[in-house]
């Protein structure tokens, strides 16, 4: 299956089930896969018949800076349902990396995955 991936998006976001968590809003790099057919995009040059990632992006940034879920999975829920939500995409993974997620390491990553 043909791929498109978005690296990297920064956001800052409300999550966690801490009390200064619930407060402070808290860094998010979130990285997104998708999958789906590309060949017929790439034969005609036709957008519509891919996905746009500039909107997938917006709509990910929409949904962790409005959100105020106390899990990752949570949002990584809602982020991949958002998704599914495009006609051509068949599966889709989002990766979700919280620095302040961990007091000895570098941060948390939850990776999940979706099909339909």
């Amino acid at each position: 299956m043909d791929k498109i991936a978005i690296e990297s998006i920064s956001v800052n976001a409300i999550i966690g089930t801490l009390p200064h968590e619930r407060i402070r809003r808290q860094n998010l790099l979130i990285d997104i896969e998708v999958g789906l057919d590309l060949k017929p995009a790439a034969e005609t040059d036709d957008l519509f018949k891919s996905v746009d990632y500039s909107e997938i992006e917006r709509r990910t940034l929409e949904i962790a800076s409005e959100s105020s879920f106390y899990l990752l999975e949570a949002l990584a829920g809602a982020i991949g349902k958002m998704l599914l939500s495009y006609e051509l995409v068949r599966q889709a993974k989002v990766s979700l990396f919280k620095a302040a997620g961990s007091s000895a390491g570098r941060g948390v990553r939850i990776v999940m995955e979706f099909d339909k």
